[in-house]
């Protein structure tokens, strides 16, 4: 049932997010592939993170995120970002900008910049719901796009 469940879920295209958060020590990015609006008042989204990824406690700490959402020409951000040998490269293979301590690719379609409201805990994993506080969006760039296991 696994298998079929997560080949139904691949068929859905899905714009490509990239959650980054800092602090004064350190920064964290990973690619996430579920992320959702939850309420427009006030603005809200969702983000699930694996518990066994650094970016998950590490969010605990921070309590703030940015919503990176990529566009079409990013391809590389989200695959680095999404390997975990290359954690190292994560912030140096793109346009970065820190707004206050939290990181944010300059070049994205767009950046929804999130105050941690509430953290929900399932078996592996937890949804982590932040207010968007501010936003950067570009009209011009195309967003990235996933599907079937490929970039469409």
């Amino acid at each position: 049932m696994q298998d079929i469940f997560l080949n139904i879920l691949r068929t859905q295209a899905q714009t490509v997010y990239v959650i980054s958060s800092g602090n004064s020590d350190s920064k964290e990015a990973m690619t996430v592939s579920s992320v959702a609006s939850l309420s427009a008042d006030p603005p809200r989204m969702l983000v699930c993170i694996n518990k066994s990824a650094a970016m998950h406690d590490f969010l605990k700490t921070t309590q703030s995120f940015c919503l990176n959402l990529l566009s079409n020409g990013q391809k590389h951000v989200a695959d680095i970002c999404s390997n975990s040998e290359k954690i190292n490269e994560r912030f140096s293979n793109d346009s970065w900008l820190n707004k206050q301590e939290t990181p944010y690719l300059e070049n994205a379609q767009s950046n929804l910049f999130c105050n941690l409201k509430e953290i929900m805990e399932d078996t592996t994993h937890s949804i982590f719901v932040g207010e968007v506080q501010d936003l950067i969006h570009n009209d011009a760039l195309k967003p990235l796009v996933y599907q079937e296991g490929k970039y469409v």
